[in-house]
Parts: structure tokens; C-alpha cells; sequence
């Protein structure tokens, strides 16, 4: 009996078109390029990123779900508005999920988890001192998906994902509040990774709590005006 021999004409690219829209999009609403409100015109989207509409859309509804952009019937696309309670209820979250996943990554921790945050910190204190808060952004996300990767709770970490997703505006416009806050986020970072270092859960649980409470205070505060 013959076998099926199946042919394949179009290679997988490392990311798609869609992908490569959606992480573009992404970076100009993080960078407050689009800023919260603004239509996002898809014919205009399509004609400056030389594609059709399809992708544009399919970009537009992976950033629907991370909560960075809302559609309207009838009205198009706007980037998502930020607010004082969702940010609450966010962090909310937060204080329920990381304290204790962190606490589980510190008692399962290899030297090699321990090197990765490494390596994520020494890129974090190279962006603040370069005042790049863009990156800084970016990297606090980095930083604490490397924090809770040792665990090996792949439901709660992709949940937290997903929550960090959503709350990446949030830590980047703590960050833009001055270089107090920025110097603030980065010590806590330091004192996250020596918990790790030091296989000690309960200062780890500890120090997560209070670095998202500092978080949180902050934005309050901005919010508040």
C-alpha cells in the first residue's frame, strides 16, 4: 500500500504578516503614538504598511483581545481608553497571581532560571541609564515573565501573560512619571532577583506585593492628578 507523500509549496516564516502588524501596532500604541481614543483608520493602516485590509483587521483583533484597542459597530477601531479602575482592578489581579507564582519559581529555580534574570537586569540598569523608557517597558514584562518561568504553572503563567499584556500601559506610564519612579521600579527589581538568588519564597512573596502596592500607589496618584 503506497504512502502519502505530501507536498508542502509554501515555507513557514519565523512570523507572519499578521504578527509582524500586530507587533507594530502594538509598539506605536505602547510609545503613545496612538494615543487612547484615537481612530485607527484600517484603509490608512493598510496603505502605510503597503498590505490589504485583511491583515490589518486580523492585527487589530489580536490587539482587541490584549485589551489595547476596541471595536464599534458601525465606527470603526480606537485605541482603548486607560483608566483609574481598570488599572485597579488590574493590579488587583495581580496581587492575587505573581506573589504566589513567584513564591513557586524561587523553590523550583535552576542556576540557569537565576542567569536569565540576570542577563534581563543588566539590560534593565543599561535602559535606565540611557533613559529609554520605551525599553524599559518592554523589559519590566521580560523580567517578570523570567521571574515566574520556573514554576512550571503554565495555566497561571499564561493567564499572568496575558494580565501583563493588558497592564503594559499601565507600567510603562509609572515609568514615564519621573526618574524617581523609574529608580524606585529598578531597586525592587534588584531586591526581586536577590530573593531568587537567595531561594527564599517568602521574602519573594513579600517583595512582589510590595513592588506591585508602589506600582499601584503611583498611578493612583497620577490619576488623581
Amino acid at each position: 500500500m503506497p504512502g502519502t507523500d505530501i507536498q508542502f509549496s509554501d515555507p513557514i516564516t519565523p512570523a507572519s504578516v499578521v504578527d509582524q502588524l500586530a507587533a507594530r501596532i502594538r509598539a506605536r500604541i505602547l510609545g503613545n503614538e496612538f494615543k487612547p481614543g484615537e481612530a485607527l483608520r484600517q484603509e490608512a493602516l493598510a496603505d502605510a504598511y503597503k498590505v490589504s485590509r485583511m491583515p490589518i483587521r486580523e492585527a487589530l483583533r489580536r490587539l482587541e483581545v490584549e485589551g489595547l484597542v476596541v471595536f464599534h459597530p458601525n465606527r470603526g477601531v480606537t485605541v482603548s481608553e486607560v483608566s483609574a479602575a481598570e488599572m485597579s482592578e488590574l493590579f488587583d489581579i495581580r496581587l492575587q497571581l505573581e506573589p504566589g507564582l513567584f513564591a513557586q519559581a524561587i523553590e523550583r529555580a535552576s542556576a540557569s532560571d537565576i542567569a536569565a534574570v540576570e542577563a534581563i537586569r543588566a539590560r534593565e540598569t543599561a535602559a535606565l541609564a540611557e533613559g529609554d523608557t520605551a525599553r524599559l517597558g518592554a523589559l519590566n514584562r521580560e523580567f517578570h515573565a523570567a521571574l515566574h518561568a520556573p514554576a512550571d504553572r503554565p495555566r497561571t503563567q499564561a493567564i499572568v501573560l496575558s494580565l501583563n499584556q493588558h497592564i503594559d500601559r499601565y507600567v510603562r506610564l509609572q515609568l514615564s512619571l519621573g526618574a524617581n519612579a523609574r529608580k524606585t521600579a529598578n531597586s525592587e527589581h534588584d531586591g526581586l532577583l536577590d530573593a531568587l538568588k537567595h531561594r527564599d519564597p517568602i521574602a519573594g512573596a513579600n517583595r512582589m506585593v510590595q513592588h506591585i502596592a508602589t506600582a499601584r500607589r503611583a498611578l493612583e496618584k497620577a490619576f488623581a492628578g
